[in-house]
């Protein structure tokens, strides 16, 4: 279904935004319903692709809903770390709205990202009796987990760009070339239904698109910031300084795992120990499974290092 018109709405807050015409009714349910002993999980993502506007979209929801169930929204509301989310939940009060952007946490890493994940999945097993609304904007739908992606969250709300050609004087020499313009603001929205079709072909068909499924509304959005937009960025940019220093810190222990393995491994090789052997060792005393080859193979890596080593001291 093509999007309504943009509707305004004034709210208790002093700010005005803008939402499509068909998705208003679309929150409204979820308003209608959460008094009955319900939570909601939405779900934002852009498009697999980077500055699409998804965090700007998921404020406005927030906005929209927290306004609606007479709970405030404002930036401590927004979260840039699941765990500091999941402790405010506890404590913020019935029909809260949060929203959490997992944007920087989860795309460190895989491990990071399911590490991330699998919280919010226990957290959400066990939240029920909070009747929050949580809109996590993730980087993409079909890296996540099916408890999220299917089971726990009601909608699905991707944002993405549209590509317009023109004719243009991008460097002011009065002679036109073709370009193509990048328009944000557009969103497309799946339901319950139409999501887990959505996830179910992309897995079936090894197709990560959205365009495997036709989504319940196609609309757009705009470029409004509900709330303070300075401290948002400030807040944005310290949980940013955080991220950077603990990757750095874990980057830091990882290479110190890493170099105390290896003197392990070569320590026992060098005693004729087999690769057997001292795999067993590793699993028994550092509780790490490797098979006898890739054992082998640190060995001779160790060792080829440490005699070209040797051979350059020579020279020396």
């Amino acid at each position: 279904m093509e999007g309504g018109q943009l509707v305004k709405i004034k709210l208790k807050s002093g700010h005005e935004i803008y939402l499509d015409g068909y998705l208003v009714p679309v929150l409204d349910t979820l308003v209608y319903n959460l008094p009955n002993d319900w939570d909601f999980v939405i779900l934002i993502t852009g498009d697999r692709m980077v500055r699409t506007g998804k965090s700007i979209m998921a404020m406005n929801v927030c906005a929209y809903l927290a306004d609606k169930l007479g709970t405030k929204f404002d930036n401590d509301n927004i979260f840039f770390e699941s765990t500091s989310m999941i402790e405010a939940a506890q404590n913020m009060p019935k029909h809260s709205v949060l929203q959490y952007d997992e944007a920087r946490e989860g795309l460190a890493a895989i491990k990071t990202m399911k590490t991330v994940q699998q919280d919010l999945i226990d957290f959400f097993n066990e939240c029920g009796q909070l009747n929050h609304i949580f809109v996590l904007v993730m980087p993409d739908f079909f890296t996540m987990k099916e408890e999220i992606s299917v089971g726990r969250s009601e909608l699905l709300i991707n944002v993405y760009r549209k590509n317009v050609k023109l004719m243009r004087d991008p460097y002011k020499t009065g002679e036109t070339v073709p370009v193509v313009r990048f328009d944000r603001g557009y969103f497309e929205m799946f339901n319950r239904t139409k999501k887990k079709i959505l996830y179910d072909m992309a897995r079936s068909t090894r197709k990560k698109s959205y365009q495997l499924v036709k989504a319940n509304i196609n609309g757009r959005f705009t470029n409004y910031y509900p709330v303070d937009k300075q401290q948002y960025l400030d807040k944005k940019r310290e949980a940013l300084a955080r991220f950077k220093q603990r990757k750095d810190k874990e980057k830091e222990q990882d290479d110190k795992s890493t170099k105390a393995f290896k003197n392990f491994v070569y320590y026992w090789k060098e005693k004729s120990q087999t690769g057997q052997q001292v795999a067993d060792k590793v699993e028994e005393q550092l509780g790490f499974l490797h098979s006898p080859q890739h054992i082998n193979k640190i060995y001779q890596e160790i060792k080829v290092l440490k005699e070209s080593r040797n051979q350059l001291l020579n020279i020396t």
